[in-house]
């Protein structure tokens, strides 16, 4: 064939490849608003669960307690702080203002609570977040020992 001063046409070679740059975009992204909004999620009140069987604690002379009886209604619930003998019965909306304010309980951080059986396990968790508002890193929840039948 005569090639009249006419170029052979040049075949192309396609390359199919993936650009991946806008996909690891997105991920770093969504990586960065789930590192920011992983701590916002968490929610609720820590508690140091015990590993063995319960031992029994030492007298209470230096300890902090508070004391949670139930009534009839929640807002009959009767919650009395040891800062004073007698023990001061407190309001529950006053809790919080009662530790902040108590400087042998700043000092050591420490709360001995003793609650009711009959109490619900909202009313005790929601005593244990002001708690924890009130700056109380370490709460202990004092039970009775189980009955041998």
């Amino acid at each position: 064939m005569a090639n009249y001063g006419m170029e052979e046409p040049r075949k192309r070679s396609v390359r199919a490849e993936m650009n991946i740059t806008p996909m690891v975009d997105i991920v770093f992204t969504l990586l960065i608003i789930f590192m920011v909004a992983a701590p916002l999620i968490e929610q609720g009140v820590d508690l140091d669960l015990p590993q063995t069987e319960t031992v029994p604690i030492e007298s209470p002379k230096d300890k902090f307690i508070v004391r949670i009886f139930s009534g009839k209604t929640e807002a009959d619930n009767k919650i009395f702080v040891s800062d004073a003998k007698p023990p001061i019965e407190v309001p529950l909306k006053e809790l919080e203002v009662k530790l902040k304010t108590n400087a042998f309980l700043q000092e050591k951080k420490e709360i001995y609570l003793h609650a009711s059986r009959e109490l619900s396990y909202g009313y005790i968790v929601r005593v244990m977040a002001i708690m924890k508002k009130a700056g109380i890193n370490n709460i202990n929840l004092v039970t009775e020992p189980l009955e041998k039948e």
